[in-house]
């Protein structure tokens, strides 16, 4: 068993760490920690969490004498900064803390698997950052992109459970809400681990937890001006494929191949949807990525991450999960 302590237990990601936790098999909780609910029953939020199950609040040195083998700490920035170095356990932290070091293991398994076994902290990626670089990378990898821009679809779970403009009903609520338009953090984070230039603009729809991020690429080495052999449907073929040649064992990348991916094929679930591949008459390429922020964008990738560092099966806890349905997907 895998001795874990979630810090920042009873926050949106930090409920999601305790579901998939509890279902892994592997994990037995040390801690749960938050500072304003403890003592509390976890079931109260977490329906799953057998009754006698309590959030805590204990300190740093007890989760080390009590010798954890992993702490998830999902906490606001700047608490992992400051924690995490007077851990003697393995740390995933879930938030930007590390995202921009060059000496921690960025989290995401389908481009930096290889470091995670090694790794005493790993940073876990953004979720609008995981899915658009996933929707990215293997045109950046065979240096066909030219301009990016990511246009990223987000629920209101994204925002926290601090009140804030984004996450307050009244105004998502029949709307959409357009935010940060050239200087979202994850605009960063994505252009430096695609080694390339980017533009990203973040918005929140009125639903609970999924992204949809539409990503715009000009691509360099198509200009269908001037090769009228080449046809936009043509190039959408080639894309597609080359996608399905970089991703097709990649155990949490699906292919929707009929329509464009949408959130309900991903909520719940540690998937990234992928499709669209359409190529206009320009050699703008358009793909459409959808997963879920709570999961694949937060619990269910550190858990995936945790699997990789502990030798676990990498979709141990994971690969079953199925798309939550309607009735499942509010908080």
């Amino acid at each position: 068993m895998i001795r874990a302590a979630i810090l920042g237990a009873s926050g949106y990601a930090g409920n999601e760490l305790i579901r998939l936790g509890l279902r892994h098999g592997g994990i037995e909780f040390v801690a749960l920690n938050s500072e304003n609910h403890a003592g509390e029953p976890v079931s109260n939020v977490v329906p799953e969490a057998p009754r006698e199950l309590r959030f805590t609040n204990r300190p740093v040195g007890e989760l080390n004498a009590d010798r954890c083998d992993v702490v998830f700490c999902a906490m606001p920035a700047g608490f992992a900064l400051e924690t995490a170095p007077r851990l003697t356990s393995r740390v995933i932290d879930l938030s930007a803390d590390f995202r921009a070091d060059e000496n921690v293991p960025y989290g995401l398994p389908e481009l930096f698997r290889a470091a995670l076994p090694r790794a005493r902290i790993v940073a876990n990626p953004g979720c609008y950052a995981t899915a658009a670089i996933l929707s990215a990378w293997p045109l950046v990898r065979h240096e066909l992109a030219g301009s990016l821009i990511f246009d990223g679809k987000s629920g209101y779970s994204g925002a926290g459970r601090a009140p804030a403009y984004v996450n307050d009903p009244v105004h998502f609520t029949d709307n959409t809400i357009a935010y940060k338009l050239t200087q979202h953090r994850h605009r960063a984070e994505i252009g430096r681990v695609l080694r390339h230039a980017v533009g990203f603009t973040p918005h929140v729809i009125p639903t609970f937890r999924g992204i949809l991020m539409t990503t715009h690429c000009l691509l360099r080495t198509v200009h269908l001006h001037d090769r009228p052999d080449t046809s936009p449907e043509k190039c959408g073929q080639q894309i597609r494929s080359l996608f399905h040649e970089v991703y097709d064992r990649e155990p949490f990348l699906r292919f929707v191949e009929d329509r464009p991916p949408e959130l309900h094929d991903v909520q719940g679930t540690n998937l990234c949807a992928l499709g669209g591949f359409e190529v206009d008459e320009t050699g703008r390429a358009v793909v459409i990525a959808t997963l879920d922020n709570l999961v694949k964008g937060a619990a269910g990738q550190a858990i995936q991450n945790m699997n990789v560092m502990f030798g676990e099966a990498e979709g141990r806890g994971l690969t079953d999960l199925t798309p939550f349905p309607a009735g499942r997907r509010g908080p």
